[in-house]
């Protein structure tokens, strides 16, 4: 009966700890937006309107924790513009409009690959990985009741 007791706190743990790195917070992630395949950081510097060239283009979905498809923002209303600034390439620095301001948002990296079968592979290894664990826990349980009952 201990041995169970054991094995059930030790499943829980597992659980437990798995359940907790998926339920981060949008305020625990920087605010960002995704476009052209990149996630772009958004810093608090203000850019002059003299400085602003086309627009190209405009957040169109909220996504928290963090973007993952162009037009997505974690935290910046759906609707705001998203512009060139003169003289700098795209990839380097971008605009965005908020509330009738213009502020900085640099690239920090290509938007992450994640698919539907890719988060369920995930999740399938996972859960392969905890029942061998379980099954071999119950294993040796198993034969430690064998010897000292023989």
């Amino acid at each position: 009966m201990k041995h169970i007791k054991l094995l059930l706190v030790f499943v829980s743990v597992i659980i437990g700890i798995f359940s907790f790195t998926g339920g981060a917070t949008a305020t625990s992630y920087p605010s960002a937006i995704a476009w052209n395949n990149f996630v772009y950081g958004l810093s608090t510097e203000e850019i002059d309107i003299k400085d602003i060239g086309n627009q190209i283009g405009r957040i169109e979905r909220l996504r928290t924790p963090m973007p993952k498809k162009n037009g997505e923002s974690n935290d910046k209303p759906v609707g705001s513009l998203l512009f060139e600034i003169n003289g700098v390439d795209t990839l380097d620095v971008i605009a965005v409009k908020v509330d009738d301001k213009y502020y900085k948002a640099s690239p920090n990296g290509p938007l992450p690959i994640t698919t539907k079968d890719t988060i369920a592979a995930r999740k399938v290894i996972i859960l392969i990985v905890s029942s061998f664990g379980v099954f071999l826990t119950l294993i040796i349980i198993w034969r430690r009741k064998r010897r000292r009952i023989g």
